[in-house]
């Protein structure tokens, strides 16, 4: 019995990725022949295509980017700049493409391939850097001083620390942002511009919502898993969690002075600050605008702003719950386990709710609210990134009391009081506050369950795009991310105070 929740976990993870595959299959046509059209090959090609060229630029300027903030972290402002990538990360994908719409859309026209690379490579950048920066920052003083010893200049230096360290890396942000960028929905509907730049995931949405064809999304499915399963199970030797720690503690200081010398790096590090962070700084520009106030005062604000409230709320308690008790899951198990959390991630997030939407309705006929449905599959999609924010600190105090607590037959929940909350409270509510807004900014299934009584502020601010009004949309924007900022800040700044004086927090 002990065991109990950690294996409830684990086969809520497994239920939740067959019962909606079943239930959508029930409803597929098995006697039509499964034909490779053109619209089929070329939807695949451009889906595959631009998320490898996503991919590739993403991990080209996360390095550059990386290494130029480790290079020069003594300049004021810089640490600033790391720990704002973490926000820019999570925050939600309507904000960021709304940006990129307003901004470069004044300096040319946005839509297209090359809005589409923008926009994913702006959203991902922060990841990748992020990733890179803690991974440089093992380089120890001593290394560095011994390099300057043997005479080798900066170049010399990278070639010889800095480059084995992004290499080791590359192989499994590959992945992920591939990944990312495969089942991408916001940025390729709002900036694909037409049916010659649609991907897989957008072409499931279209033939469920506007065609009501089941039987297309399907092969659109089965095409977009082997594709992704293909590359996941070539790749998943290199993507494991420790890649992807978020670890505040982890930095360095270099010793280097400001010197003329340096002026190209600074201009580079000006001119990548500017590309990912001037979408968001845009619409607070032009999100103070003459419709703020009727936009704080309009019906449509709270209650979406209440919607969006319960969805990320209950999502990322539910994120927290399960990855905790998946995590004590993979701890006892000898096998790759994690590799459920990742499969996740190649499943469409718009077949999976029409799946999920099949099964209640028309299995179980049951009248489940509307909510309650957003917010188990919003939980489901989550849980890959809780995973990776909570493991590694899990792992760690696990693993310095896994003895002593066994001695003592301490197990299970009693375990997680006694011993696990205390040291992972910081972690526990970081994970809960990111999961909460990767929650908050979904936009695929919200189209299919939201109503005019239930709107997230993603979909309000999206209805309103589609109505031409823009300075609501901006202002919205604003408020919308006013609360995202607000959400991930808070906390941690109780956490700051709370834990200032504490030794392993």
């Amino acid at each position: 019995m002990r065991n109990f929740f950690s294996n409830f976990c684990f086969l809520v993870i497994i239920l939740s990725i067959i019962l909606p595959i079943i239930s959508v299959l029930f409803y597929f046509d098995f006697t039509k022949k499964f034909i490779l059209s053109e619209y089929l090959f070329s939807i695949s090609f451009f889906t595959l295509y631009q998320s490898i060229l996503s991919a590739i630029l993403t991990i080209l300027l996360g390095s550059l980017f990386a290494h130029l903030l480790v290079k020069h972290n003594y300049i004021y402002g810089v640490h600033m700049v790391i720990d704002s990538l973490s926000i820019m990360f999570v925050l939600p994908t309507i904000i960021s493409v709304l940006g990129i719409v307003l901004f470069y859309g004044d300096i040319f026209s946005i839509y297209g391939l090359h809005g589409i690379l923008i926009a994913h490579v702006v959203l991902n950048v922060p990841l990748v850097t992020r990733v890179l920066i803690q991974s440089l920052n093992d380089i120890s003083p001593n290394e560095k001083s011994l390099a300057r010893q043997m005479g080798l200049g900066h170049l010399g230096f990278f070639f010889a620390s800095e480059w084995p360290i992004i290499k080791k890396n590359i192989p499994s942000l590959f992945v992920l942002i591939s990944f990312i960028c495969f089942v991408s929905f916001t940025p390729i509907l709002i900036l694909g511009g037409g049916p010659k730049y649609s991907t897989i995931e957008v072409a499931i949405y279209q033939s469920v919502i506007f065609l009501n064809d089941y039987n297309q999304a399907v092969i659109l499915l089965i095409v977009q898993i082997l594709i992704c399963s293909t590359i996941f199970i070539f790749f998943f030797k290199s993507f494991k969690s420790n890649n992807f720690i978020l670890d505040d503690r982890r930095r360095s200081i270099n010793n280097i002075s400001y010197s003329f010398k340096y002026l190209f790096d600074y201009i580079l590090i000006l001119i990548l600050i500017i590309f990912i962070f001037s979408p968001v700084l845009y619409i607070i520009v032009k999100g103070i605008n003459d419709k703020l106030i009727l936009v704080i005062q309009s019906n449509y604000f709270f209650s979406s702003l209440i919607t969006t409230l319960q969805i990320s709320s209950f999502s990322g308690l539910l994120a927290i719950l399960l990855t905790y008790g998946n995590l004590e899951f993979v701890r006892r198990s000898k096998n790759k386990r994690e590799l459920w959390f990742y499969l996740l991630i190649i499943f469409s997030p718009a077949i999976i709710a029409v799946g999920y939407y099949i099964f209640i309705n028309e299995f179980l006929l049951l009248n489940i609210p509307s909510i309650i449905i957003v917010i188990v599959i919003n939980t489901i999609f989550i849980l890959p990134f809780s995973y990776n924010y909570l493991s590694p600190s899990y792992f760690r105090v696990s693993q310095e009391h896994l003895n002593l607590s066994e001695s003592i037959n301490l197990y299970g929940f009693k375990k997680f009081v006694i011993v696990d909350l205390n040291r992972l409270k910081r972690p526990l509510i970081n994970t809960f506050c990111i999961s909460s807004i990767l929650s908050s900014s979904d936009l695929v299934i919200i189209s299919f369950f939201g109503t005019n009584d239930l709107s997230t502020l993603t979909q309000t601010i999206y209805r309103l795009l589609g109505s031409y009004r823009i300075e609501e949309a901006r202002a919205l924007s604003l408020l919308f991310l006013a609360y995202c900022l607000l959400y991930f800040l808070i906390p941690k700044y109780i956490l700051g105070r709370t834990y200032k004086y504490a030794p392993f927090n």
